[in-house]
């Protein structure tokens, strides 16, 4: 919303739409540092057998979790995945929130330029555990890459696409035409460029550049044909720090070519709508202050009592 006469914005408080509070560190310090950054509101995407039911994480932050992440024993997901002797409706139904975390492919290999881990439900799998969800009031996020897998969780009718890597363009149409969410988590790729830990080869450095590169250059695309973007930084990933990946993730947009209100409004606006709530608490800002002051003045907010 915008005041044309002194060009004033205002947004509701940023929302980091995946994240994973039970990784990278102590899950009630992780909360800590998302509200140390001005982040109001996480949606946590799989906490392994619901280790963090037990946690009671600080009031000014919402967290909404999708508990266990729903994967095929034997494949990748056990560390944040549901390895409990549950049926899957079961599994379903006893998510914590409104929404369903589904593990579809595995990661994205940076060994070999665009080679994807192993997929694990079929459409017509991936398209049972969307109805089972939607039967008992919950929505579906994806953690999938690959074109096809992206395209098939389209056809599924999942309501938010989680890193998709790789996807084209083709895809993307699709997706804005059904209003199914895009959460690139570009910060995750684009981190490992700096390799402080020196783990990667310089052959192995030069895929993560091109699929950085790469992903920028969808979402881009992505912005400007309509699809409905959120911030999801994947924070408790390696080399993914919790808090301050946020604002990262916005830089990354602006390099996408994203307008800087528009990435603020895709912080803020965009987040609360993909959780299907509506922020009350308000942000004022001035379309030449930098992206940092978005988080400041939330951070000012987030604090008092």
């Amino acid at each position: 919303m915008s005041n044309k006469q002194n060009d004033i914005l205002e947004y509701p408080l940023p929302v980091d739409t995946h994240l994973h509070l039970s990784l990278g560190g102590d899950p009630f310090a992780n909360a800590q540092l998302q509200l140390a950054a001005g982040v109001a509101v996480v949606r946590d995407a799989g906490d392994r057998d619901a280790c963090l039911d037990a946690v009671a994480f600080p009031p000014a932050l919402t967290v909404i979790r999708t508990g266990p992440a729903i994967f095929k024993k034997g494949s990748y997901g056990s560390f944040l995945g549901d390895n409990r002797e549950l049926s899957l409706s079961e599994k379903i139904a006893q998510t914590p929130s409104s929404f369903v975390k589904v593990i579809l492919t595995g990661l994205v290999s940076f060994d070999d330029y665009g080679k994807i881990g192993p997929r694990q439900w079929s459409l017509e799998e991936l398209s049972e555990i969307v109805e089972m969800a939607v039967a008992v009031g919950k929505k579906v996020m994806v953690h999938v890459n690959s074109d096809k897998a992206c395209r098939d969780a389209v056809a599924a009718g999942v309501h938010s696409i989680e890193h998709g890597y790789f996807i084209e363009p083709e895809t993307l149409l699709e997706m804005a035409a059904k209003g199914i969410c895009w959460t690139p988590t570009i910060a995750a790729m684009a981190n490992q460029i700096s390799d402080p830990d020196k783990r990667f080869s310089a052959t192995q450095l030069a895929i993560i550049k091109r699929n950085a590169a790469r992903q920028l250059e969808m979402i881009q695309f992505a912005h400007e044909n309509g699809v409905k973007l959120s911030i999801g930084t994947d924070s408790g990933s390696y080399n993914v720090p919790h808090g301050k990946t946020f604002l990262r993730e916005m830089e990354l947009f602006v390099e996408a070519g994203i307008d800087k209100a528009e990435v603020w409004r895709i912080a803020t606006d965009n987040g609360w709508h993909l959780l299907g709530r509506q922020g009350e608490r308000r942000l004022k800002l001035s379309r030449n202050q930098p992206l940092v002051a978005l988080l400041q003045q939330s951070r000012k907010i987030l604090a008092k009592p």
